[in-house]
């Protein structure tokens, strides 16, 4: 769970075999202990189902929205032209990539942990050191980002 930054609230490392939806509960109540000032979560279709409900009933208050491609079939109308076969407006998008406001915000904060050689193959045996490393790829990259030189300003010619 990450906020729309993209830095960490929450990590909860869990089987390959578990679902996104399934393991929601665990990662949502984790961010809400450390930043209970949550109050939208924003999930892809991977959390879909049930599980904004679930959220929702668990945590009084929070809003659970989810972003969906707009080339969704789910999303899109059928238009009818008379006399003409109808068409769907948004078969075009559906071929081609659509950015989406923050949808895409944990996947970079995925590729920014995943930069370290170690974390770049899940090489740990226990979940509390793949948890712990996570913690400290995160904390390398805000180490990193507070010891950045500042960037200089472009001085103006004599005039």
């Amino acid at each position: 769970m990450t906020d729309v930054l993209g830095l960490l609230l929450a990590v909860c490392v869990q089987a390959a075999d578990t679902q996104d939806r399934d393991g929601a509960d665990e990662v949502v109540a984790a961010g809400l202990a450390k930043a209970p000032t949550v109050t939208m979560l924003l999930t892809d279709a991977g959390y879909g189902g049930a599980c904004p409900e679930r959220l929702r009933a668990a945590h009084p208050g929070l809003g659970v929205e989810m972003a969906r491609h707009p080339g969704n079939r789910s999303v899109g109308t059928r238009l009818q032209n008379p006399g003409q076969q109808e068409f769907e407006f948004l078969a075009q998008i559906a071929r081609s990539f659509v950015p989406l406001p923050k949808r895409w915000v944990i996947e970079r904060s995925n590729a920014w942990i995943d930069r370290p050689r170690r974390l770049a193959k899940d090489q740990e045996r226990t979940v509390e050191s793949s948890t712990a490393w996570i913690w400290y790829a995160e904390a390398r990259l805000l180490l990193r980002r507070l010891t950045a030189a500042p960037k200089s300003t472009p001085r103006a010619g004599p005039a």
